[in-house]
């Protein structure tokens, strides 16, 4: 299944809230390639400082310099007018935008009582777009398909395509001839509805995990369960899931699974025998390969 929500959509809408001069820049950059706006990855945009595309797998260096006052504009109209408003995903590092992109927030750390209670003097702000399509998406189905009712672990280094593999399958299994309940935790709020019109799936968008879960169990009768970027810490929810005989298909960053099993906050995620496929993604060549393991080949 093809998301509604393009990346040339997305990163046209993300344009809407930068300067004049940066926004024209990266048009006109597009306008010269093939693939236009649809590659862009990353915008990094920069206080007094360069500026940058992620294209393709290539770092693209921007003339154009964004001064003080442009930088709270654009922060000014992320947060709708209200900072406050979004204190606490501020404070987290990011701002989630409503069509499925998340913007990194780079400043100074305000701390209270030993946790980060804001960021002020924002330095950088990174807007990461998620592509639209995902290259291994009917492999990836089909691995699920083969052992329906069991849990799946998807890991890879950062930005190797987790979440968007994560969203593909979402709609896959939610949608066709025999369609699932999926219900998303979405923390992060990288999903969106408009990508799945027609579909069985749910998002419940902003909650910490732990209660997500908790939450999607006890009133939305899930089928399948869907959490992005599963860390130790959100481990304790998990195994009353899989008691409930819902599986659980989850991301977690790890370069391999012997990566993931020796960091100690993790381990768990493993050895509770929730997930019974290991799929890890990795760079090769100019696209992707997939390593699929199965808890009794472990």
């Amino acid at each position: 299944m093809e998301c509604a929500v393009t990346t040339e959509l997305r990163v046209i809408r993300c344009l809407s809230y930068l300067p004049r001069g940066l926004r024209e820049e990266i048009v006109h950059f597009a306008e010269g390639r093939t693939s236009g706006l649809s590659e862009i990855r990353e915008i990094r945009v920069r206080c007094g400082m360069r500026c940058s595309l992620l294209y393709k797998s290539e770092y693209i260096p921007l003339s154009c310099t964004v001064s003080r006052e442009e930088l709270d504009e654009t922060l000014y109209k992320l947060c709708e007018g209200s900072l406050y408003a979004h204190r606490e995903n501020i404070a987290s590092g990011y701002i989630p935008l409503p069509f499925g992109v998340r913007v990194g927030v780079c400043g100074l750390a305000r701390y209270e009582g030993g946790g980060i209670v804001g960021i002020s003097e924002a330095g950088g702000l990174v807007f990461r777009i998620p592509g639209h399509e995902c290259a291994f998406a009917e492999e990836l189905f089909a691995v699920w398909e083969s052992g329906v009712g069991s849990g799946m672990l998807i890991y890879s280094p950062p930005a190797l395509g987790k979440t968007t593999a994560l969203r593909a399958l979402a709609g896959h299994i939610g949608s066709g001839r025999y369609p699932r309940r999926v219900v998303v935790v979405d923390e992060r709020c990288e999903f969106t509805a408009e990508d799945y019109r027609g579909c069985e799936v749910d998002i419940l968008r902003g909650y910490k995990k732990r209660q997500g879960i908790e939450i999607a169990v006890r009133t939305l009768s899930p089928e399948v369960l869907m959490v992005d970027e599963l860390s130790g810490e959100d481990a304790a929810a998990v195994p009353d899931v899989a008691r409930c005989g819902i599986p659980i298909i989850a991301t977690a960053h790890a370069g391999s699974l012997s990566e993931l099993n020796a960091r100690g906050s993790a381990h768990s995620l493993t050895e509770s025998g929730i997930f019974r496929v290991y799929v890890g993604i990795s760079k090769r060549g100019g696209g992707y390969a997939l390593s699929i393991e199965r808890s009794g080949e472990i």
